[in-house]
């Protein structure tokens, strides 16, 4: 989701490790994939939202496949949710999680998982995502781990 030229990302410390992810998770039974991406930016974030439009397709070989969809704001602040699983693993130290607005120029500097998925946003967004929808398959061990430059034409 981006509002005022901010996205929100779930900032997270798991293993000694910290970095960004975009917030999601499964689809369950009898739920649509736009219906699940609003329910997880729910819980996992306290905001709600409306789909707009698919972003990305990324699909792991062997693996399992990602939606990122372009929501747009409808009201709430960036908290996790006092019943989701996020602020359950936060409380008991296990692992950190933070739902907050990022200013969006800032993320070229960010460790954002995926990586290429924060890459191709970075470019869209400069086009208004006129390039979007995209998909990509990918095998999940190739997938980045750490920043590199992005060139940007």
């Amino acid at each position: 989701m981006i509002k005022d030229k901010k996205i929100l990302l779930m900032w997270r410390k798991k293993n000694g490790r910290e970095y960004y992810a975009f917030p999601g998770g499964g689809v369950e039974r009898d739920e649509t994939v736009e219906e699940a991406v609003l329910r997880e930016l729910k819980e996992e974030t306290s905001i709600e939202a409306r789909v707009v439009k698919l972003l990305y397709h990324h699909h792991y070989i062997g693996h399992s496949d990602q939606f990122f969809y372009l929501c747009s704001y409808i009201w709430g602040r960036p908290k996790l949710e006092e019943w989701s699983v996020e602020k359950e693993r936060t409380r008991l130290g296990n692992d950190l999680y933070k739902p907050l607005w990022v200013n969006f120029d800032k993320l070229i500097e960010l460790l954002v998982y995926p990586l290429e998925i924060r890459d191709w946003l970075i470019e869209d967004f400069q086009n208004n995502f006129a390039s979007t929808p995209r998909k990509a398959s990918l095998k999940f061990e190739k997938r980045r781990q750490a920043l590199t430059s992005l060139q940007i034409d």
